[in-house]
């Protein structure tokens, strides 16, 4: 079976957009589609109603930075076993904007403006990173298929109850993932995501997601940080997004909810 790669690109101006959908050759590269989005909105949209394995994106962008929109789309995907890869590109040589990437462990980094043969370079080693993954993954769900349609037995019910959420649990503060999760569980990440589901009604990442907003909660009530400060205790990249998701949670901001309990 073999995968299509379609690629987003994420930037602010227009013509940026453009210049890279034109100047790269993407089909001898092996990219099926390329989409194009002009802020963190705009990418959101096109994710949900198409497969993007492949996003290059702008830091600097109205509303929500492209290091904040790539720290949720790097989250979901390391807790969905998604097959993602992030480049950055960008004006600015700055080490703090360097680090965040590093962080969300975005494939690399690139100064505009691009070199065409820097930029096919490094495509092609991300191209063959989501091709590898992908390979892994389908000779993993061929294999663990028919292990997960029957009924939990008691062993598998005490795996999750008694390895992989306390896992969580301990760790839900660090930047995770599916893989290791399921390496302390000594378990296939992809059959331990079914089991999970199964046994908890819920994603791993919504159970991570819980947990880090019961705990953001305590902070905000218990401490005088920042969203910023909270946001990095909680394991997040960017406190743009722990905000953003602090609201869909509670349906009001972390400031907000200071002010309603009193605080």
């Amino acid at each position: 079976m073999e995968i299509e790669i379609n690629a987003l690109l994420v930037d602010d101006e227009e013509q940026c957009v453009k210049t890279l959908q034109e100047s790269i050759d993407w089909e001898a590269l092996g990219i099926a589609n390329t989409f194009g989005a002009y802020n963190a909105v705009q990418a959101r949209e096109i994710m949900e109603n198409k497969s993007i394995s492949l996003i290059l994106c702008d830091i600097e962008m109205p509303g929500e930075s492209g290091l904040e929109f790539i720290s949720s789309v790097r989250e979901k995907a390391d807790l969905n076993d998604e097959n993602i890869e992030c480049i950055i590109l960008t004006c600015y040589p700055d080490y703090k904007f360097m680090r965040k990437a590093m962080q969300i462990r975005c494939s690399d980094y690139l100064i505009k403006p691009l070199d065409t043969e820097e930029m096919t370079e490094v495509l092609k080693k991300a191209i063959e990173k989501i091709k590898k993954k992908f390979q892994k993954d389908e000779k993993e769900k061929a294999f663990f298929q028919d292990e997960t349609k029957a009924t939990l037995s008691d062993g598998q019910q005490n795996i999750i109850e008694q390895k992989v959420i306390p896992y969580i649990r301990e760790h839900f503060s660090e930047p995770l993932t599916v893989t290791e999760i399921a390496a302390d569980a000594a378990l296939n990440p992809q059959y331990m995501m079914r089991l999970f589901k199964k046994r908890t009604g819920l994603s791993v990442l919504e159970f991570v997601t819980n947990c880090r907003m019961e705990m953001a909660k305590e902070l905000l009530k218990n401490t005088d940080w920042n969203n910023e400060i909270v946001s990095d205790k909680l394991g997040y990249a960017s406190s743009g997004y722990f905000i953003k998701l602090f609201k869909k949670t509670f349906g009001m901001t972390p400031r907000e909810f200071r002010k309603a309990s009193g605080i």
